[in-house]
């Protein structure tokens, strides 16, 4: 008797503490949301000043272990009206919320949310296409030290629009799962985002586009100078359009498929540097059952200053925040000449920029452009620059610069003969005077010395650094260069600054 007593008055008493803990949780969780609701609407000002995009909680109703609450986004429009997307939020208290219970996870947190959209005028289409469901149901966790978990489960789509001629129009969506995860500052965060199919179609016509495995992901963390650094990654599997007629015969289809597409981009920095690499690939193009190849692309922008990039960034905000409250949006001109106001302030502190890899393959070889350009530092009078000739200005902007082309004939052979047997020449044709047309490409690129022939593979390789150009295996200084190829005039001033450049031409030792 006394043990069942005991055992009563625990459960009692636990009950009780977890009663009152989460009446607290839920009294203590209206002030959290309020602060995040207010960061998030200063993160999003700064980061994109025109949208006109804010977050608002409305009719927060707390009870002991759950409360409700309506989760507004308002959209400011260009004529000062707004369209509202409503979010329906059930909010469960901890420490042990109920809806984390039900999928026994006994990890104490502040609490976890549910919430679906809310039908309303603006959304009535997007309902139509699921037939009245939530497109998008939304489950997040905020643990005690106020970070936020968050799993968004696009729904399925399934729809078909007839029009008035008996057309068909079919959308298909297999749904999506978006994960993201921030902590209480949003400093720091993480996302994935996951579909495996997305298409488009006319049963009538036979037409349709298909996108394959969509894969998005990304992190970041702010950094020295208030800006995300991090990586992100985009993918899809593949992209393919069917019985869609091609411009040469309308009767004649070009089946296309697009496979591997994937957008990277990395951004580190140091105690005064951004490095920013942004990268394109694509590992596969079939046209009519041909296949064009593969290729990559990385841009590169190193040694960017950190403090004039956060000095951009802020000034270009700041133009565009000014022009959306006073004309309710912002035109292209204004947001152009906030860029172009403010460009220089990328070029402080000798930044390098670069083009490497660059690079095609297909089944004959493999061609590759490798760039890198080293700037000096951009004087403090700008307009000093448009007083400038040509010559001057280089050596006053460029520290370095070198340009490196390689393509092998016979894959250049093979590209210009597939473009046109898809316009509908005879191969063997088209092969044929893709190859006078390559041989005459690097003949003429010799006699003009510019290009290289050597083992069948047609080449460019430049460099400057120092007041001396070397093209190929020709190195001379940089003015008797540009002389060279009549882009300055010759020198008339003494002998003394004459004879700079009397040597100007230097055999290169190997």
């Amino acid at each position: 008797m006394k043990k069942s007593l005991v055992a009563v008055s625990v459960v009692v008493a636990l009950g009780a503490v977890w009663t009152g803990a989460s009446w607290y949780t839920g009294k203590q969780l209206e002030g959290r949301l309020d602060h995040f609701i207010s960061k998030a609407n200063t993160e999003l000002k700064e980061a994109f000043p025109e949208s006109g995009i804010e977050w608002q909680a409305e009719n927060f109703k707390r009870g002991v272990f759950s409360s409700d609450v309506r989760l507004i986004l308002s959209i400011k429009g260009t004529k000062s009206k707004s369209e509202e997307i409503i979010f329906k939020s059930t909010i469960d208290h901890g420490p042990f919320p109920v809806s984390s219970l039900k999928r026994f996870n006994l990890m104490p947190k502040m609490a976890s949310i549910h919430s679906e959209l809310e039908q309303s005028e603006p959304l009535k289409d997007l309902f139509n296409l699921t037939q009245g469901k939530s497109p998008l149901n939304i489950n997040a966790e905020f643990s005690y030290g106020g970070s936020l978990s968050s799993n968004i489960n696009l729904s399925a789509v399934n729809h078909t629009e007839t029009k008035e001629n008996g057309e068909k129009r079919v959308l298909s969506f297999s749904g999506a799962q978006i994960n993201a995860e921030t902590d209480r500052h949003l400093n720091a965060f993480s996302f994935s985002v996951k579909s495996d199919a997305l298409s488009f179609s006319d049963p009538t016509k036979k037409e349709s586009i298909i996108l394959k495995d969509i894969d998005f992901k990304g992190n970041g963390k702010k950094g020295l100078f208030d800006i995300y650094i991090g990586d992100q990654s985009y993918g899809i599997g593949e992209i393919s359009t069917h019985g869609i007629a091609g411009e040469s015969d309308t009767t004649e289809t070009n089946d296309t498929a697009f496979k591997g597409l994937k957008i990277t981009s990395n951004l580190t920095e140091d105690k005064d540097n951004l490095n920013i690499k942004i990268g394109y690939s694509i590992d596969g193009i079939k046209v009519k059952n041909m296949d064009f190849g593969s290729g990559k692309i990385v841009l590169g922008m190193e040694k960017l200053d950190g403090e004039s990039v956060r000095k951009f960034t802020q000034a270009y905000n700041d133009t565009v925040a000014a022009e959306t409250l006073t004309t309710h949006g912002s035109s292209y001109d204004i947001t152009y000449a906030a860029v172009l106001s403010n460009l220089h302030l990328l070029l402080n502190k000798d930044p390098q920029f670069s083009l490497s890899p660059f690079s095609w393959k297909n089944s004959k070889g493999e061609s590759t452009v490798d760039f890198k350009l080293s700037l000096q530092n951009i004087p403090e009078d700008k307009n000093a620059l448009l007083l400038m000739e040509p010559e001057e200005v280089i050596r006053t902007l460029i520290q370095s610069l070198s340009l490196h082309i390689n393509v092998p004939k016979a894959m250049l052979v093979e590209s210009i003969t597939q473009a046109d047997v898809l316009g509908g020449e005879d191969k063997t044709a088209a092969e044929a005077k893709a190859k006078q047309q390559v041989n005459t490409l690097a003949q003429e690129g010799i006699k003009l010395n510019v290009l290289t022939d050597e083992n069948d593979v047609i080449g460019l390789n430049f460099h400057y650094a120092d007041d001396k150009v070397k093209l190929n295996s020709k190195e001379t200084s940089l003015h008797q260069f540009l002389l060279d190829n009549g882009l300055v005039g010759s020198y008339d001033d003494a002998d003394g600054e004459q004879n700079q450049h009397d040597d100007a031409e230097t055999p290169v030792t190997e």
